[in-house]
């Protein structure tokens, strides 16, 4: 049975350059892979329009009727590909939604949606501070913002992620409407590692969606390496979806502790998170408008992970309460998802984790072993993942 997963998001967050590199490491599976930009290039030059990635969104800006009919032509031309294929899995990548001065360009409408049936929506985001370097690194994207580090503000990154994931979400939810199933709309970070997207793609029914919760910040560099090494352990059975795969609190935390320690500080200095050696400074009014926006995008994005998950695995390496592990706890039993709380402290937690903690399938139980904990979740995957 074929399946059409549409990959799509905001611009210039990696998506291609993420998905093509992990494809590469993708072999035996049954897939094709369409660009939607490449069938509209061929489109265009059939009609007699040279349409590169330089003109693409001037083109579409002002001749939207035409970059309408060609869109539309080239997801036909890719419905009729999918439709004459033998191969099972179908990756179709395009842009979502995309603002531009005093226009926008819509990398596909409803009706394209309709004719394209996808059974999956992954919309693959990257930070946006790593948005902010590609854009200085790419010198046609840098050219539009004028040639100047200063003109590519946060609040514009951010508010390119807005547009973008909820042009998906209402799309989709006048497909559901209609009647067409979509399994689900999924927020994926670009940090996780290639093998985990190839999971989720391919394997995700032997290999389910587990969400993998845990207190995020104020910790050892000791504490994180626990931490990824039990995500390696916990990935060998399950697709494990990583909050910190998206780490935009990075920004947030930085801009805290600086404020906090010169209340006029008017320039942030930020290390990138992935290097810790090139040094930004940005300018703190922009910070504070793309922090209230930032916010509020990780409590549904970990909402989104939690709610698409089958279980979520709580890695709780640390006595002190997190209100976010505790509201991911409660999200997941409200989705009615199993809960698996690994917690090795003598000291009980507070009633509420307990409760939460304790909504796995047979054991009712908290784990001091993670080990085991991982153990029991392979052996009940059964329980839960049909759920």
């Amino acid at each position: 049975m074929k399946e059409v997963i549409l990959l799509t998001g905001p611009p210039l967050n990696g998506r291609d350059e993420y998905i093509t590199g992990a494809l590469k490491l993708q072999n035996g599976e049954s897939y094709a892979y369409y660009h939607v930009f490449d069938y509209i290039r061929e489109v265009g030059k059939e009609t007699g329009v040279r349409i590169t990635r330089k003109n693409v969104l001037d083109f579409a800006i002002n001749h939207q009727d035409l970059m309408n009919e060609i869109r539309d032509e080239a997801f036909n031309r890719i419905r009729m590909e999918i439709d004459e294929s033998d191969r099972k899995f179908h990756l179709v990548s395009t842009p979502s939604l995309f603002r531009w001065g005093s226009g926008s360009v819509i990398g596909f409408t409803a009706s394209n949606l309709k004719l394209l049936r996808p059974d999956r929506v992954i919309i693959v985001l990257d930070d946006v501070l790593s948005v902010r370097r590609r854009v200085i690194n790419d010198p046609e994207w840098f050219e539009r913002f004028g040639g100047d580090a200063e003109n590519i503000r946060l609040t514009t990154l951010v508010m390119w992620r807005e547009d973008a994931i909820n042009h998906v979400k209402t799309l989709i939810h006048e497909l559901k409407q209609e009647g067409t199933n979509v399994r689900y709309v999924l927020q994926f970070g670009i940090r996780h590692p290639p093998e985990v997207f190839l999971d989720l793609i391919f394997r995700e029914r032997e290999k389910p969606l587990v969400y993998l919760s845990y207190p995020m910040t104020g910790h050892e560099e000791e504490y994180y390496h626990r931490v990824r090494g039990f995500y390696a352990k916990l990935s060998e059975h399950f697709t494990v979806l990583d909050p910190g795969a998206l780490d935009d609190w990075w920004v947030v935390a930085e801009y805290d502790a600086q404020v906090e320690e010169n209340p006029s500080v008017k320039r942030i200095r930020i290390k990138h998170l992935l290097d810790g050696e090139e040094v930004e400074e940005l300018d703190r009014e922009d910070i504070e408008q793309a922090t209230d926006i930032l916010r509020r995008q990780l409590v549904e994005r970990d909402f989104n992970l939690v709610g698409v998950s089958k279980a979520i695995a709580v890695y709780h390496y640390a006595e002190g309460v997190s209100a976010g592990v505790i509201s991911e706890m409660a999200e997941a039993y409200r989705k009615l998802a199993a809960v698996y709380l690994y917690y090795p402290f003598k000291r009980r937690p507070s009633p509420f984790m307990e409760f939460y903690g304790m909504q796995n399938p047979s054991r009712r139980t908290m784990f001091k072993d993670e080990d085991e904990m991982i153990n029991a979740m392979v052996e009940e995957k059964e329980y839960w993942a049909k759920a």
